[in-house]
């Protein structure tokens, strides 16, 4: 009778650890686009390690975590993107956690600095072709606009680029942020948009008449920003609800900023 006792009990204790070990193994399923991957992962490690909650967080097409989200088929979208915003389902809620901003990217070598707005404005219409009239050495401007929410954010504030303006694109498919970094590192002449905090080591960050983006900054003196939307069901369970609450927490804000975007909460 003892042993059947024993027996039963490490059955039971098994039972509950393969419970527990189960419910471990199941993640809060974030999915993003490029420009909102990084500081997702950040957010999430934190998150993981505070409370124990494991988190799965992929990078997609532009949008693709917004929409996904509002269907149910993962707990968290995360996009800067504003158009699909607009088109939300009922039953969606949209938790804005941040102020992306979007900098300028420049090859280390290249001497110049800051550029004017209106000097922008020109490079991307295509009117200033050649880093001399910056201020620069005698090299052509190549663009390299591979994310769409960096673009984005500047065409609304400098009107439309220019349709022959020479592009700088990778000889195969690769993420954009990390393609953005690599093809300025080796370009010389290469100019990129880039959100910040997401720059690597191998490049420049410009000033735009004098400003990079901060708290201090914003909005008054750049305003290259757009938010950084979290998308959940707004039935979501508890666990994504925790996750949310984190990422606008004082812990959470604080994560943000070491990122370089800008806090919505202080």
């Amino acid at each position: 009778m003892i042993m059947k006792k024993l027996a039963f009990v490490a059955i039971l204790a098994f039972s509950i650890m393969g419970a527990q070990n189960a419910m471990a193994e199941e993640a809060i399923s974030i999915l993003g686009d490029p420009c909102t991957a990084p500081l997702a992962k950040k957010l999430a490690e934190a998150f993981t390690k505070k409370t124990g909650k494991n988190v799965k967080v992929e990078a997609s097409a532009c949008a693709a975590g917004i929409y996904k989200a509002s269907q149910g088929e993962v707990n968290i979208g995360v996009s800067t993107h504003e158009v699909v915003l607009s088109y939300l389902p009922e039953g969606t809620a949209n938790t804005v956690i941040a102020k992306a901003p979007t900098v300028v990217l420049v090859n280390r070598n290249n001497p110049v600095n800051d550029l004017k707005l209106q000097q922008l404005k020109d490079i991307l219409a295509g009117k200033i072709r050649n880093w001399k009239e910056v201020g620069g050495n005698d090299l052509e401007i190549k663009n390299v606009l591979l994310q769409p929410c960096t673009t984005t954010i500047f065409s609304k504030s400098t009107a439309p680029f220019g349709k022959d303006i020479k592009r700088l694109t990778p000889e195969k498919p690769m993420d954009p942020v990390a393609g953005t970094n690599k093809l300025v590192a080796e370009n010389e002449g290469a100019m990129g948009l880039q959100i910040y905090g997401y720059e690597s080591a191998d490049v420049k960050v410009l000033t735009v008449d004098g400003y990079l983006p901060d708290e201090k900054t914003f909005p008054a003196h750049y305003k290259f920003y757009q938010d950084y939307n979290v998308v959940t069901r707004t039935n979501a369970d508890s666990d994504t609800r925790a996750f949310v609450d984190f990422a606008t927490s004082p812990e959470g804000q604080e994560i943000v900023a070491a990122m370089k975007h800008i806090r919505v909460k202080m």
